[in-house]
């Protein structure tokens, strides 16, 4: 299915207020078709329009935090037939299942109750420190608070570039791509690190 097809497809579905646009997921399809992730992990699935849309193209498997139980429900609903390709996270007090992902997906809110605040943007900073490899993030709309804890947890180990992806009808951003490679440790790899997240960071927001 096309970008605009799914998001007709989920824009028509109950909750759906606020479902990725059709220029975010043309940049997640092209993501995930020019990079073939095999391990990919969502941070806030929602209604499931990206997780859709990942499944749909590519042979990843995808591991997805949602704590709301309706979102869930439709999660379920809505990638149904591919079961065996996805997992539910169902609270964040756990950690990723995996220790390596090729592409993580941030596409949550803020939180709600216990999550209220910077609590859920925390929370991705030690998600992505408790990983021993990432390759790519793609942290969709602006999401500031989020942005600011993702570069915290990856300035001390990994040297990082920044895509902005923009809006071609002029809005808002849509998103942000962020490649990761790894530092190699020792006190060169740090200053290295230190130096590029001292020149890259302000072209993240």
């Amino acid at each position: 299915m096309t970008p605009r097809e799914i998001y007709t497809l989920f824009k028509n579905k109950d909750g759906s207020e606020a479902i990725a646009g059709i220029a975010t997921l043309e940049a997640v399809v092209s993501l995930v078709k020019e990079d073939n992730p095999k391990t990919v992990l969502e941070l806030g699935g929602g209604l499931g329009t990206i997780s859709y849309a990942i499944l749909k193209n590519s042979n990843a498997t995808l591991d997805i935090y949602e704590h709301n139980e309706y979102c869930r429900n439709e999660l379920k609903k809505n990638l149904k037939g591919v079961e065996d390709r996805y997992t539910i996270i169902t609270d964040y007090v756990y950690l990723p299942p995996k220790r390596e992902y090729d592409l993580i997906v941030v596409d949550g809110g803020k939180g709600s109750g216990k999550y209220q605040g910077t609590g859920y943007p925390q929370l991705i900073a030690a998600y992505l420190q408790s990983l021993s490899s990432i390759k790519t993030i793609f942290i969709e709309g602006q999401r500031k608070s989020q942005k600011y804890w993702i570069l915290e947890a990856l300035h001390s180990r990994y040297i990082y570039k920044p895509t902005k992806y923009l809006d071609p009808l002029g809005g808002n951003k849509i998103g942000v791509r962020i490649d990761c490679k790894p530092s190699g440790g020792g006190k060169l790899g740090r200053f290295l690190c230190e130096v590029n997240h001292i020149l890259r960071r302000n072209s993240v927001y």
